[in-house]
């Protein structure tokens, strides 16, 4: 059974999907099977990133499944990373016509919430991933919703500009609501900065504001700090990563590692939290 992770902010162009496929590369060159679920179906830029966009007349992704039925294991594709692999979002229909997933899913009423949950949890296929990871639309509508009813965690890349840290309340707070009415066992992984430019001095402060925003609310900050590169700009046409372009000594490479090992180290600890907390409430039960 895999870990599901929905990486997920209200802002657009705060690097959910760079951040997205770095961190599973970064599992899957650690040994994970993992899986790229490209859920922000309006632009497929992780679809892009990874294996190119699809050919809506000969190929089908996760729109074509929403929007006639179908299993996700008729749409998974291997990537050129080994232990890496996508379910693909296309832009279009076989006609040319643009999905509008949202619509879809608004229509089915309550199923509409609940539908990417059961076509994860009900595939076989999907099941035997160590690690499964959403890059949402950014937007906090139905769709991320879905997505978080489906998670396990979610984690939030925030960009050093005023834009970006106005909208981190409304996604944590969305987020929250989710777990509080929908899904009791999603945990907030935390806030990661996925845009710095160390050479200017409001990047600093913001990166102060943001810790003082999580002590308050107490959501984890994590240590590591992306970023601005130049090199990010054009590795999605080749279907790149940093990890391809960079050694291991540049920055960009060390810091996307770093958030990785950092993730996996905070799932067990909240893994071992949660744990230690039904035992003791199984005690009190047996009292």
């Amino acid at each position: 059974m895999p870990r599901i992770i929905s990486v997920i902010a209200q802002k657009g162009g705060v690097g959910k999907t760079t951040s997205t496929i770095h961190i599973a590369t970064a599992l899957a060159n650690m040994g994970f099977k993992t899986l790229i679920i490209d859920w922000d179906t309006s632009q497929g830029n992780s679809t892009y990133s990874t294996i190119g966009h699809l050919d809506s007349k000969n190929q089908k992704g996760i729109c074509h499944i929403i929007a006639n039925g179908g299993t996700l294991s008729e749409v998974l594709c291997k990537t050129k990373t080994p232990n890496l692999f996508i379910i693909p979002s296309e832009v279009t229909d076989s006609r040319g016509n643009a999905y509008s997933i949202e619509s879809t899913l608004t229509q089915l009423g309550i199923e509409g919430y609940t539908l990417l949950k059961e076509l994860i949890s009900e595939n076989d296929e999907i099941q035997d991933f160590q690690f499964v990871l959403i890059d949402n639309t950014p937007k906090l509508g139905i769709e991320t919703v879905s997505s978080l009813i489906a998670s396990d965690y979610f984690i939030t890349p925030v960009q050093m500009t005023d834009f970006s840290l106005g909208s981190i309340g409304q996604t944590i707070s969305t987020a929250l609501k989710v777990k509080k009415g929908h899904n009791k066992d999603l945990e907030a992984l935390g806030i990661f900065v996925s845009s710095s430019d160390n050479r200017i001095n409001k990047s600093k402060e913001a990166i102060v504001e943001l810790g003082e925003y999580c002590k308050k609310s107490g959501i984890h900050l994590f240590d590591s700090i992306i970023p601005i590169a130049s090199k990010f700009a054009f590795l999605p046409r080749g279907q790149q990563t940093i990890f391809d372009v960079t050694k291991p000594s540049e920055r960009g490479h060390k810091e996307y590692l770093k958030l990785t090992k950092e993730m996996l180290s905070r799932m067990i600890a909240l893994e071992k939290a949660s744990a230690a907390s039904a035992k003791v409430t199984t005690k009190g039960a047996e009292v």
